[in-house]
């Protein structure tokens, strides 16, 4: 038997590890420095694990969008669903943040389950669970137009400044490529959750996107 207690004092210790490290870190560069060390730490700590599990099967070059049909070939507005429609179980691909959540709403129209969301982190280009990034909407390029790019909490402000971690490794019908993402470019205009996007977020005509979507979010 495991005695009670241990967790509790396993967890106590880490505590006590953590404390010592962060007083280490100021000493060594003050507060920024500290901010700097422990963001990935405190987006495991809240709210849990904010990477997907495995990297989805998207192909660049190869796969289609089930929403506008093009061809997924843009990394850095990319983005991914697993999903359950009558009894069948599958991977579903988006060129755009904008055809995901069109695509969620017709997944869950159809009875269907959504299983699992993955969405590209837009500064290092880690796939991230969709309920756990944060959305920025921008003037940057996407796809299909939006200007809706994912991020993890942790990085919002690093994005501002323009920052951009590469290349990204993909795969795409040639095989395993190094992909060498843009700099972030354009106007923030807001910051926004998983429940905005997915519940307000539609398309207007002709593939249009409404201005102000995310107002009130």
């Amino acid at each position: 038997m495991v005695p009670r207690g241990r967790p509790h004092a396993r967890r106590i210790a880490v505590l006590k590890v953590s404390r010592r490290l962060f007083f280490y870190l100021l000493a060594a560069g003050g507060i920024g420095t500290v901010l700097f060390f422990a963001t990935p730490l405190l987006q495991r700590e809240r709210g849990g694990e904010i990477y997907c599990p495995e990297e989805p099967p998207l192909v660049y070059g190869r796969e289609e969008c089930p929403v506008c049909l093009m061809v997924v070939d843009y990394p850095p507005s990319s983005a991914a669903m697993r999903a359950r429609i009558r009894g069948v179980e599958r991977w579903y691909f988006f060129d755009d943040v904008g055809c995901l959540a069109t695509w969620h709403k017709e997944v869950l129209r159809q009875g269907g389950e959504v299983l699992e969301i993955c969405v590209r982190d837009r500064l290092d280009g880690k796939w991230i669970r969709g309920d756990k990034a944060v959305y920025l909407i921008t003037t940057e390029f996407t796809a299909m137009g939006t200007g809706i790019i994912p991020a993890a909490p942790g990085n919002v402000e690093r994005y501002k400044k323009g920052e951009v971690v590469g290349p990204w490794r993909v795969r795409s019908v040639g095989g395993v490529e190094e992909y060498s993402p843009p700099k972030p470019a354009g106007e923030v205009r807001a910051v926004v959750d998983y429940k905005c996007v997915f519940e307000r977020f539609s398309y207007g005509p002709a593939w249009s996107t409404p201005p102000d979507w995310y107002r009130g979010c």
